[in-house]
């Protein structure tokens, strides 16, 4: 449940949820190079903002990172017979530049758990591969649905003897310490980087975004709503048929597709990505979510926010840990959110809006 603390200015809330970032320095070391793994190639913004936050994150500490890798770089995934996510032979790049003393750095996020067993099996399979090496986790947030498989991966990760794992929140932390063993600290997600490089919201709209999630985190009642919105509805089909020529060329071994490093391509779609969302997004008044990155992007844009919370607690967890004290930003439980919504105005209609911008 989340707490009730007095409440202060939201931008002074963001800048120091942005410093705090700063101690990740601390533990993963600037005179080392990096290794950057499981950056998103998908049309989830969320993602999207964590990849453009750590980028930030990395250029203004001053970090050589002389590797970044989606999953589909070194691993294939469901094949009939096969585990289902598995190496393949190009990770013998990666064994060579593990042996230049970089730390392994992935992605932060909230795919740490059972819920996204790609994902999560890729980091496995990377933790094992490499007990020499220094490992960092991003700031995660983890959820398991089957105990067996949390105690699974606790017995891996607590056998690496240099992994690091930064949480987005307190029952995070208590697995990584307590289930673990591992050294952890509590983190706010990598997103709080961008603070003061958006637009801030003007005040001049008025409209109300109904940010719903409709995949395996959703909850019921108004996110199933005809009127509301999710990242999805953003992504064109020409935007879909890019994401899987983006994935295909890292999946296949092109001999010229590292003329221009894969990453570089994927970044500047990325960016066109976020700033086609930041737009939609910022051209309403106000927003309620239960997606956090929903909460997070509208924070970043200083918009007035109601959040609730997802299947499994993740918005309330995040909201109580750094988010309370905004003056911005409050929490109802979904009961509250829906009883508020049938006795307020109907929001306009996110779809009429996503056909103003051709989407």
């Amino acid at each position: 449940m989340p707490g009730n603390p007095a409440k202060r200015p939201h931008a002074e809330v963001m800048d120091e949820l942005k410093q705090k970032l700063g101690a990740i320095a601390n533990v993963i070391p600037r005179d080392k190079p990096v290794i950057y793994l499981d950056y998103p190639i998908h049309g989830n913004v969320g993602d999207l903002l964590i990849h453009a936050g750590t980028d930030r994150f990395f250029e203004a500490f001053g970090y050589n990172v002389i590797g970044y890798y989606s999953i589909h770089e070194f691993c294939l995934t469901h094949r009939p017979g096969r585990p289902l996510v598995f190496f393949k032979d190009s990770v013998r790049r990666l064994d060579d530049l593990v042996k230049t003393g970089a730390t392994i750095v992935f992605h932060g996020g909230g795919n740490l758990g059972d819920l996204y067993r790609d994902y999560q099996m890729f980091r496995e399979l990377v933790i094992a591969r490499y007990p020499e090496a220094p490992i960092v986790i991003l700031p995660q947030s983890v959820h398991f649905d089957d105990p067996a498989n949390r105690a699974a991966v606790a017995k891996l990760f607590a056998a690496h003897p240099q992994l690091f794992i930064f949480a987005r929140d307190r029952e995070s932390l208590d697995f990584a310490r307590n289930d673990c063993g591992c050294p952890a600290a509590l983190m706010p997600d990598m997103a709080h980087a961008l603070w003061g490089s958006l637009p801030r919201h003007s005040g001049a709209a008025t409209r109300l975004l109904n940010f719903r999630r409709r995949d395996k985190e959703a909850t019921g009642g108004s996110a199933q709503s005809a009127d509301t919105f999710d990242w999805d509805d953003l992504t064109t089909v020409f935007d879909r048929g890019m994401i899987r020529v983006q994935r295909k060329t890292q999946s296949v071994e092109f001999p010229t597709r590292h003329i221009v490093p894969s990453h570089v391509v994927w970044k500047w779609y990325r960016d066109h990505l976020l700033r086609r969302s930041i737009k939609f997004v910022g051209s309403y008044g106000r927003l309620t979510t239960n997606r956090l990155h929903g909460m997070i992007l509208g924070a970043l844009l200083d918009m007035p926010i109601t959040c609730e919370d997802n299947s499994y607690g993740k918005i309330s967890r995040y909201y109580g840990e750094w988010f309370a004290a905004s003056d911005r930003i409050d929490y109802r439980r979904p009961r509250e959110t829906q009883a508020a919504e049938a006795a307020s105005p109907a929001p306009a209609s996110a779809m009429r809006a996503l056909r103003e911008y051709g989407i």
